[in-house]
């Protein structure tokens, strides 16, 4: 794996060994080091990410479990294919769990003075990521402004599901989303999120609204792109 593909600390918390294990596997496949079908072997990984066999093996067996990798004969492990029906049921999965966090979220702020620092700090990334041109840092800032909306949601088991298929996001959106050309639209299509945010914490918005502002948030670049060709211009003004 390269360099580019081992993972960063997620802010405000350090993981245990397993997890980061699993996480430098998440990456590599995210960023293309490890491609659809490529064997990922227990010993070389250990060796690479100098780390020991036990807590590899488990990071294995979890990335198994969640449907990343799939186990072959002799305890081996290769790399899943995400073919189209896959890459639905995730977004339909994310969809209805980031509307459940999202209403929460907002009726948390509604409770009381709404502090958007955190999501504003969170897009201050995203846009230092896409002046960087680094596709990396933006994908891994994108999933922590959708996390943020979850801790201030309260909903710990909306959360911890939405924590299962994380790994699954990072790596569809990063392999079918995001281009280079996109980082700009990025930054931009959050900016307009936290603004629906700040909007239904002030007023009053169904279950209906939320919904339908998280799905035109999710699907804003797929659909932008289809309709100019396969490209978008960067909408961030700058």
């Amino acid at each position: 794996m390269t360099d580019e593909s081992r993972p960063a600390d997620r802010p405000g918390r350090r993981l245990p060994l397993p997890e980061t294990i699993a996480d430098a596997v998440a990456n590599a496949i995210a960023t293309g080091a490890l491609q659809p079908g490529d064997r990922v072997v227990e010993t070389s990984l250990a060796e690479e990410l100098k780390v020991s066999r036990v807590p590899t093996r488990e990071a294995l067996k979890v990335l198994a479990t969640q449907g990343i990798l799939v186990a072959g004969p002799h305890k081996g492990y290769r790399v899943a294919s995400f073919d189209e029906a896959t890459v639905s049921r995730i977004l339909e999965i994310r969809l209805s769990l980031e509307s459940i966090l999202l209403r929460d979220a907002i009726q948390n702020w509604q409770a009381r003075a709404a502090d958007f620092a955190e999501l504003e700090a969170v897009i201050a990334a995203l846009e230092a990521a896409a002046a960087a041109g680094d596709k990396r840092a933006s994908l891994r800032a994108d999933l922590e402004f959708h996390r943020a909306i979850g801790r201030a949601s309260g909903n710990g088991i909306a959360l911890t599901l939405w924590e299962a298929i994380a790994r699954h996001v990072l790596i569809i959106f990063s392999r079918a989303e995001y281009r280079d050309d996109d980082l700009g639209a990025v930054v931009e299509q959050h900016r307009q999120l936290l603004a629906f945010i700040q909007a239904r914490a002030a007023t009053r918005g169904s279950m209906e609204e939320i919904r339908q502002g998280i799905e035109d948030h999710l699907l804003r670049i797929p659909r932008d792109r289809a309709r100019s060709g396969g490209h978008l211009a960067d909408t961030s003004g700058g």
